[in-house]
């Protein structure tokens, strides 16, 4: 008996090679001296495949798949904005090193800003802190892999 993949039998096999990621959620509010905040998220080969700086004036958040902000730049309040969006993770633990530059945290008045990705999330007090989080795949994810699994362990026995 010979075994042989349709065209869905192969995308399946092709897809579970690649679905072993998953989407994150993140958000991170910014007090009022948005200009001295700065994160990245490392993989375990301490890769940075996300990150947030200030550059040309401009917030930028690299590695991030959407981003949106959901609050617009108050003026006369201590908060500066919210931001929030997703990025595409493979499974895995990350490290994630938060930064200010001038020292006194992500904090202004009574406001104090953090950063939560997936399942972990953190304040800035001084000029560092740091969380990790675990990435896992989705439950579709681990089917497709499955699935794999058993095609080609099929295809050995033929």
């Amino acid at each position: 008996m010979r075994f042989a993949l349709s065209t869905a039998g192969l995308a399946t096999v092709a897809l579970a090679g690649t679905a072993t990621g998953a989407t994150v959620n993140w958000s991170h509010g910014l007090d009022r001296w948005a200009g001295e905040h700065s994160w990245e998220v490392h993989d375990s080969n301490m890769v940075t495949v996300a990150s947030m700086a200030i550059v040309s004036g401009y917030i930028t958040y690299g590695g991030a798949a959407s981003v949106t902000a959901s609050t617009s730049y108050p003026s006369t309040s201590s908060h500066f904005a919210d931001f929030a969006g997703t990025m595409n993770l493979a499974a895995g633990t990350y490290h994630v090193a938060m930064h200010d530059s001038y020292g006194d945290g992500w904090a202004w008045g009574s406001y104090v800003g953090g950063l939560a990705i997936g399942s972990g999330s953190a304040t800035c007090s001084g000029s560092y802190a740091s969380f990790s989080f675990t990435v896992v795949p989705a439950p579709g994810a681990m089917a497709l892999l499955g699935l794999a699994g058993l095609a080609a362990r099929r295809r050995r026995r033929d």
